[in-house]
């Protein structure tokens, strides 16, 4: 452990005391907080088990997930003979994309489970690319060493999240609440029995359940620069956190080498696609670079070209570099990046004759809730699923396209194994709402939660982004010290000041693993232990109890 005077509210139990007796209860078999991917999988799963009831928590609408703006694929190798391809080498590829740290086991099963639930896709009706008469079409990314990438243009993740979201919607066992924001997980004697939300009318229920399905994905926003949606405010691992959930890998964050850099514009994803379908990253003066740093070049592992890239802009005193796309015919650009292109030509970019001005930013979180191979965490009744989850599929950088297929295969064992569970136990009942006493909250009228909100992004952005040192992450991590009292310790009615809350917890568990870590793999790089070490080849955890000790 390190020798660091933890802020005693980061351990606060609930952000929303509630009194039990005032407010409204709703029961149901199990309860999935989040409408992503790995929810809806896990929601579908569910209903598998005849005569069970449950309830879908979505954050905004449905349809407006992490996964809707998922673009390049899912990794699958559906047809080995047409592709010249097999699991063995996808799980090759992965093993060697994580940097020694991903389970061989997790990663044999994840990648021949996801065969299944990619065709089970296609069966629901997903509508995938195809080539030559009528086969579908596999395209290739970074770090993959066949072309096993089944995709829709530039949309994957929306057929995704379309095709599931009409089958939730064909199921009457299944309630949606959309607009609803998960505060606090409730439980007693170490087992959860549901969660404290607050509705989009504003008022506060207590959803009991059997079984609880984390799924509400990643943690991006805490990061200036980001892909990931306003959503993405790591709620589901301060909550589980603040529970008593084990986390692991934390200081693993993905940041995708090419998001669109213009002055005023948000940055916009730029899929690994592109550079799968021969569109090459050049310096400012045209030169590619690419082939200095890895064999792979341009479609080497996301963690080694996003550094390559910040290398050269430090070279060359510029603030982004380019993709061009000059070498795929204008007729596939168009057919297989529309999305993309209608997006620059906002900008004033026309792709098929200019380049994209690209750089990093925050875009997967690895790491999150410890789980085991079905999906359970160290708490009894709570399973997690998706990006919010640590199945050590991943170790220590992500291979392109594997983040659906893990949220397809975990998702629905984490459905499978809450019905199973549900159906042995007896419905919880309204005793007493775990949560913490409103003593010693202070007010929130005077507070700049905003300004907290900019401020503790832009840090993160500096000092625990593609390059950490000491100084760097234990200035943030003083810093973010400082914000907790007033940050985390005050009472908020709203979740928007309630996710901000969470995402100042993270931050700090996050730079606290990241200073923890003394070398760099993977995504983790440290400017002051540049070198991978033997002696740290291991996966890092962290709870409550941890820092309580």
């Amino acid at each position: 452990m390190l020798n660091l005077s933890v802020p005693g509210q980061l351990t606060r139990c609930a952000l929303a005391p509630q009194d039990a007796g005032q407010i409204s209860h709703r029961f149901t078999d199990v309860l999935v907080l989040g409408s992503g991917v790995a929810g809806l999988a896990a929601a579908l799963a569910t209903t598998e088990t005849d005569g069970l009831e449950l309830t879908v928590i979505a954050k905004e609408p449905l349809d407006e997930t992490a996964t809707s703006y998922a673009q390049g694929g899912v990794a699958a190798v559906l047809e080995p003979d047409l592709t010249g391809d097999s699991i063995a080498q996808h799980v090759e590829d992965t093993l060697s994309a994580a940097a020694g740290l991903a389970d061989e086991k997790v990663v044999r099963l994840a990648t021949t489970e996801g065969v299944k639930r990619v065709r089970e896709l296609s069966q629901l009706g997903a509508r995938w690319d195809r080539g030559e008469e009528a086969s579908i079409h596999y395209t290739l990314e970074g770090g993959h060493s066949a072309p096993r990438i089944l995709h829709r243009g530039d949309a994957t993740g929306r057929e995704i999240q379309r095709v599931l979201t009409e089958e939730i919607k064909r199921r009457p066992q299944i309630t949606v609440l959309e607009r609803t924001f998960a505060i606090d997980l409730i439980g007693d004697n170490n087992r959860i029995q549901g969660a404290i939300v607050q509705r989009s009318h504003g008022a506060v229920e207590v959803i009991w359940a059997k079984a609880t399905i984390l799924a509400t994905g990643g943690i991006g926003q805490l990061f200036r620069e980001t892909t990931n949606p306003q959503l993405a405010t790591g709620d589901g691992i301060a909550m589980a956190f603040r529970a008593g959930a084990i986390l692991q890998d934390l200081e693993f964050v993905q940041f995708h080498p090419t998001t669109l850099y213009v002055a005023g514009a948000e940055r916009f994803l730029i899929t690994e696609a592109v550079r799968g379908e021969g569109g090459v990253l050049t310096d400012a003066d045209g030169r590619p670079f690419m082939q200095s740093f890895h064999k792979l070049a341009d479609l080497a592992p996301r963690d080694v070209v996003s550094r390559a890239i910040v290398t050269v802009m430090r070279q060359t005193g510029h603030n982004k570099v380019y993709l061009d796309l000059s070498s795929i015919a204008p007729d596939r650009v168009e057919a297989r990046f529309p999305n993309i292109q209608k997006k620059l030509r906002v900008f004033g970019i026309d792709i098929l004759n200019e380049p994209i001005p690209v750089r990093p930013s925050a875009h997967y979180s690895i790491g999150g809730v410890r789980t085991n191979l079905d999906a359970q965490t160290n708490l009894a009744g709570l399973y997690a699923a998706g990006e919010v989850a640590s199945t050590k599929f991943h170790g220590a950088n992500r291979l392109a396209s594997n983040s659906l297929l893990e949220g397809l295969v975990f998702g629905h064992r984490a459905g499978v194994n809450a019905a199973r569970e549900s159906r042995s136990l007896s419905m919880p009942g309204p005793t007493q709402v775990a949560a913490a006493a409103a003593s010693g909250l202070s007010e929130s009228d005077s507070f700049d939660l905003e300004d907290l909100r900019t401020s503790l992004r832009s840090l993160l952005w500096s000092n625990v982004g593609l390059e950490r040192d000491r100084h760097g992450l234990t200035s943030a991590l003083e810093q973010i010290s400082s914000w907790i009292p007033y940050g985390v310790g005050t009472q908020f009615n709203d979740p928007h000041s309630w996710s901000v809350q969470n995402m100042l917890q993270v931050s700090y568990l996050l730079t606290y693993s990241a200073l923890r870590r003394e070398e760099s793999r993977g995504v983790h790089f440290r400017l002051d232990f540049p070198q991978p070490d033997p002696a740290w080849q291991q996966h890092l955890t962290l709870s409550v109890a941890d820092l309580n000790e």
